[in-house]
């Protein structure tokens, strides 16, 4: 997944309501992007997965989507909890160097980075 689509992702979870979906035009207007960029990004999550539309053409959350959501979640926030505490970085730079880290790893090392953290018990 590109950190564009993460991102995409991200803001439709947080919009989901679970029942009717999320309006295009709301998650245009939460990421401050045109309703066409809306589209194209929700067409690529849809074919990796992560979404679909639903009878009211809204976006909606599979369940391999919010499991796999959750998985970047937790990589995301211990990365930058570690960026702000170790490394002295601002909170906002640390959260989207670490959207950028999440979404740079391959499959391996992000499942070997999410069993570290959830046997460390390092969750955030």
């Amino acid at each position: 997944m590109t950190s564009a689509e993460l991102r995409y992702l991200i803001s439709i979870n947080e919009l989901y309501d679970g029942a009717n979906g999320v309006k295009l035009t709301a998650i245009a207007v939460r990421m401050g992007v045109s309703k066409v960029s809306v589209f194209r990004a929700t067409e690529r999550l849809e074919k990796g997965g992560y979404t679909q539309r639903n009878e009211k053409n809204r976006v909606v959350m599979t369940g391999y989507g919010a499991e796999q959501l959750a998985e970047y979640m937790l990589m995301i926030r211990w990365l930058s909890r570690h960026l702000e505490d170790h490394c002295g970085v601002p909170g906002d730079i640390a959260w989207q160097d670490a959207i950028g880290a999440a979404c740079a790893m391959s499959d391996r090392s992000r499942h070997g980075l999410v069993a570290f953290i959830r046997s460390a018990g390092r969750q955030p």
